[in-house]
């Protein structure tokens, strides 16, 4: 029996490339397993091979998503691949983002079963969701590569079943991100019968599922507008990780979980002194260059000047948004809330990377 033949689609940083000053890098190949295709291959055993590793950078492929999707669905063509494995991208929300599409992508254009991985949080999980595609599968991923080995094996395993031609079973079973497609099937009782089973379970305490899911969202009250700037106290707050040179208060350049404030009273411009960038999301160059892109200080003083608003807040609020969680961030919102309304500020301006 000939093996299934399997393209892995990783990033640059996986496929030894380089970190982030390779992450213009368009997409190419490498014959054969590389990086963490390397203990995929070991969980695929002697079903399937890795035949062709493809890559692209991840700022590359964000900028460029047409020509990098045509040249790896070419790759994946001209190699006669069966099946796609991309990332697993963990909380990498670019990186996650493009393994989404290239799996999407290749069973569009070849009508073959692709497998990715990833945290539940990451925000290329909404764009899996969205696609709705029956042959992509999302297993659920650690936030970090110290979950690496578990993915891989997660992912290798439910590759090995796809690839054997098995019938696969709802998400809740087979244990991948459900896509909300719907699938018609037979079943022994019914819908009202079904329905006050799960009465009878609510009210009697029991457990039960429901069978369509109800997503509840946080409702988030939206304040009063401002009706007179003139009077109001403005606050500068950014998730651009912009601190003070050596970042004194330990900011994380991925999955923070901490946040700063830090003094620019005396300050016209945030050229006025010296700053780091710690995060792990865009090129920093910029940011370092004139930090004012994130924290528009410059602005808010000529504002300040001309009498659009009362007076600026003495410091800006800083944290760092890259990879972090939707629960961390919460916490680090609330705080920075908690401060905000003991210090008497009326509204912030709070700029995004």
């Amino acid at each position: 029996m000939s093996k299934v033949r399997v393209m892995h689609y990783i990033n640059q940083f996986f496929a030894g490339i380089g970190g982030e000053d390779k992450a213009n890098v368009p997409a190419a190949s490498i014959e054969g397993a590389v990086g963490p295709g390397k203990p995929l291959q070991t969980v695929l055993g002697d079903s399937a091979e890795i035949v062709v590793t493809a890559y692209c950078g991840d700022d590359y492929f964000s900028t460029n998503s047409e020509e990098a999707l045509a040249a790896i669905v070419k790759i994946a063509k001209d190699r006669k691949v069966e099946l796609l494995m991309a990332g697993p991208a963990f909380s990498s929300g670019r990186h996650g983002i493009a393994c989404v599409e290239v799996c999407h992508a290749v069973s569009t254009s070849l009508g073959i079963n692709c497998v990715t991985g990833m945290h539940i949080e990451n925000p290329a999980v909404e764009s899996y969701k969205g696609h709705k595609n029956r042959k992509v599968f999302c297993i659920p991923t650690a936030k970090g590569v110290v979950g690496m080995r578990d993915a891989l094996s997660k992912m290798g395993k439910f590759a090995l079943k796809l690839a054997a031609g098995s019938a696969i079973e709802p998400a809740a079973d087979e244990g991948y991100i459900p896509r909300g497609i719907r699938v018609v099937e037979a079943v022994g009782k019914s819908s009202a019968a079904r329905v006050v089973d799960m009465v009878l379970d609510k009210l009697a305490g029991r457990s039960f599922t429901s069978e369509i899911p109800i997503v509840l969202f946080e409702a988030i009250s939206i304040p009063a507008a401002i009706k007179n700037l003139k009077g109001a106290c403005i606050a500068l707050v950014s998730t651009g990780g912009i601190v003070p040179p050596g970042n004194p208060d330990g900011l994380k350049s991925m999955h923070n979980t901490n946040w700063a404030k830090y003094d620019i009273a005396k300050m016209e411009s945030m050229k006025d002194a010296e700053w780091d960038v710690v995060h792990g999301g865009y090129d920093n160059q910029f940011m370092l260059k004139n930090p004012n892109f994130g924290v528009p200080l410059d602005v808010a003083r000529q504002l300040e000047k001309e009498g659009v608003f009362g007076r600026l807040y003495p410091y800006f609020y800083s944290a760092s948004g890259c990879i972090a969680t939707v629960t961390a961030f919460q916490a680090i919102g609330r705080a920075i809330a908690k401060d905000l309304k003991a210090e008497g500020v009326d509204a912030v301006l709070l700029v995004s990377t």
